[in-house]
């Protein structure tokens, strides 16, 4: 009877320390919860959870904690959309702790300010990528510098940087390419004045129309520059190359006429004025129908400007074959 009493009296005195536990657990969690320490107040409640686990509020206050830690931890992944999703499912659940509600607020629209600037950073790195395929090196630059120097995009421009190193790579091995090319450039520009100068002088000697078919073809074996962009280009780039043809043709036709305006009698420039007219007219709608077989396609506008660039070549010769002694 004796060693039942005791056993009895153990029980009890267990139960009761159990529950006095329970108790303070349950005391700390909501002084915690209520002064904001929520890693200290989950803690709390999953201590009381373990002396009481059915109990009611220390299951429900524990898994809203444990829900707005794995949203606290989404936001330091930039897992955005995961992490507004969980906070607006938490937001709605008629039994959230008050306490919680103005953080998860919080951290809804840090969630949807992330992703907005996520959004923002994939469509500069897009645009930058863009820039660079089509080998507009110093835009995409300008781009890129004025993405990382920007604060408010920089914890999202952390998910692109593997794109981000690569373009900046390319941009930079881009931009040293078009320096020497530039520089090689101004020593053949160089080169080439020396020459015409020395052409010149000696152009000097010989007939008018003598001298300008010289010009002419001097501008003709000018276009072996481009040969290799005709033959390797991308379509951006070969519309460049005969806008350029073209302009050496019309910078040539322009100094021609020049020429015989103060050279002709004027009612021999008269007729020429007209004529040129009616030639312009020809070339354009000339070059308009060859490149309506393109239309809609990138082609066209190439094929526009071609047509233009011979057509001004033509008229160049015939201009001095017609007129220049």
């Amino acid at each position: 009877m004796k060693r039942k009493a005791a056993a009895l009296l153990a029980v009890l005195i267990l139960a009761g320390c159990g529950n006095k536990l329970y108790e303070e657990s349950m005391s700390q969690g909501k002084l915690a919860l209520a002064a904001g320490e929520f890693d200290k107040a989950r803690a709390s409640f999953e201590l009381a959870l373990e002396e009481e686990p059915g109990d009611t509020d220390a299951s429900v206050m524990y898994e809203q904690l444990k829900k707005f830690g794995e949203i606290e931890s989404a936001l330091e992944k930039a897992e955005w959309q995961e992490a507004e999703k969980q906070a607006d499912i938490l937001l709605k659940n008629k039994d959230l702790h008050s306490s919680l509600k103005e953080p998860l607020a919080q951290y809804k629209q840090s969630a949807a300010d992330g992703k907005e600037q996520e959004q923002a950073v994939a469509e500069k790195v897009k645009s930058i990528q863009s820039l660079t395929s089509e080998k507009k090196y110093s835009e995409a630059k300008s781009q890129l510098d004025e993405m990382n120097d920007d604060d408010a995009l920089k914890m999202a421009a952390a998910s692109f940087s593997d794109e981000l190193d690569e373009v900046e790579k390319e941009i930079q091995a881009g931009l040293e390419r078009e320096a020497e090319a530039e520089k090689a450039a101004a020593v053949q520009q160089a080169e080439e004045a020396a020459a015409r100068k020395a052409e010149e002088a000696a152009a000097a000697k010989v007939n008018q129309k003598t001298e300008y078919y010289q010009k002419l073809d001097r501008i003709e074996r000018s276009q072996a520059d481009l040969a290799y962009i005709y033959e390797n280009g991308t379509t951006v780039e070969m519309r460049e190359a005969e806008a350029e043809r073209y302009k050496r043709w019309d910078d040539a036709l322009n100094e021609i006429y020049g020429v015989l305006k103060e050279q002709l009698p004027a009612s021999e420039m008269d007729q020429l004025r007209q004529a040129q007219r009616e030639w312009i007219t020809y070339r354009d709608e000339t070059a308009e129908e060859t490149a309506s077989g393109f239309a809609g396609g990138s082609w066209e506008s190439v094929q526009y400007v071609s047509t233009q660039a011979s057509i001004t070549q033509e008229r160049c010769y015939e201009l001095v074959d017609r007129y220049m002694d």
